[in-house]
């Protein structure tokens, strides 16, 4: 049965998008769950309206590896979104 990840491991996820996406805005609606071994990340990254799509890839390399560099066994999306897409209500990043 799936189930969400624990709360320590949610609030870890928090501070290692706030910390590693620089460039970035915010992200949003982060959504966990494990599946046996392997835990699915899943959230969306909001970025200025006038970011080189080169620029948002990095940013999402750079957080993805630091969440594969404390998380084994994960799969990872993140939907970028434009500035005007902003929820205010996420992670806001550092």
């Amino acid at each position: 049965m799936d189930e969400a990840a624990p709360d320590g491991t949610v609030a870890r996820i928090r501070q290692l998008i706030s910390s590693e996406a620089g460039g970035a805005l915010e992200a949003h609606d982060l959504r966990t769950r494990q599946a046996g071994r392997i835990t699915f990340i899943d959230f969306h990254l909001v970025v200025p309206g006038q970011m080189p799509v080169s620029e948002a890839h990095d940013i999402c390399d750079r957080v993805e590896g630091a969440l594969r560099s404390e998380m084994r066994d994960t799969l990872i999306t993140i939907h970028v979104e434009p500035e005007h897409k902003a929820k205010h209500s996420g992670v806001l990043v550092l």
